[in-house]
């Protein structure tokens, strides 16, 4: 069960990185934040330095404490808080970890088509194509996703995309997907893995079809300008 610190911790971070709360603002008084959160000034403070560990707020002894700008913290842990509390619904932070993580997916693409080894892509075709026509063919299509970029992950042989891919689906329950990608049916985003896993096993410019395929649901992320 969670404490009630940790409540208050995850409110005021995400409104920091929401930029609820924006840099160089001052935070409310201990006081006013019991108040909101319904608990006590301790359990405040003790929420407020744990920001301050992570480079979110600047305490001083004796004034308020202050917003710092959150994309300029060097603590990794304040990205996993940017994954799991900012996006909110479809907002530019959702828009920019879906961006992310497609070109994420080209990285990935990139490194498997020059060090995956044939018997591992063999794998990832034998993969799609359980869920094409196999034993796996009325497996959900998330499912699948799941399973493909864990192991063209391992294929590639880098072992910072096996750690990230290994958090995004371990941590993120909630994952955002683009409208696009939303609506499609299984068939046609089964077929895109086919085609993925034809083009690295046949070395025929997979990285080209990636950035072909994936272009327009990246540019439909952000509106035009």
């Amino acid at each position: 069960m969670p404490h009630a610190a940790d409540r208050v911790f995850d409110g005021l971070a995400a409104a920091i990185l929401r930029g609820e709360l924006p840099a160089g603002s001052a935070l409310p008084a201990e006081r006013v934040l019991a108040q909101r959160f319904d608990t006590s000034r301790i359990l405040v403070r003790q929420a407020v330095h744990r920001l301050a560990s992570l480079g979110l707020v600047q305490v001083s002894q004796g004034e308020s404490s202050r917003v710092l700008d959150p994309d300029q913290a060097t603590d990794l842990g304040v990205l996993a808080l940017f994954y799991r509390l900012a996006p909110g619904e479809m907002g530019l932070s959702a828009a920019d970890m879906m961006e992310k993580q497609y070109l994420q997916g080209l990285s990935m693409v990139s490194v498997a088509s020059r060090r995956a080894p044939p018997e591992a892509l063999r794998r990832l075709a034998q993969l799609v194509a359980a869920y094409q026509t196999g034993v796996e063919k009325r497996g959900p299509i998330a499912e699948l996703e799941e399973r493909y970029w864990r192991a063209l992950s391992r294929a590639g042989g880098n072992r910072i995309f096996v750690m990230e891919v290994a958090w995004w689906y371990q941590v993120l329950s909630d994952r955002p997907l683009p409208p696009s990608v939303k609506a499609a049916s299984r068939r046609i985003r089964l077929a895109f893995y086919a085609e993925l896993t034809r083009r690295l096993v046949e070395r025929d410019h997979p990285v080209e079809y990636y950035l072909q395929a994936t272009s327009a649901i990246l540019d439909g992320l952000f509106p035009k300008r």
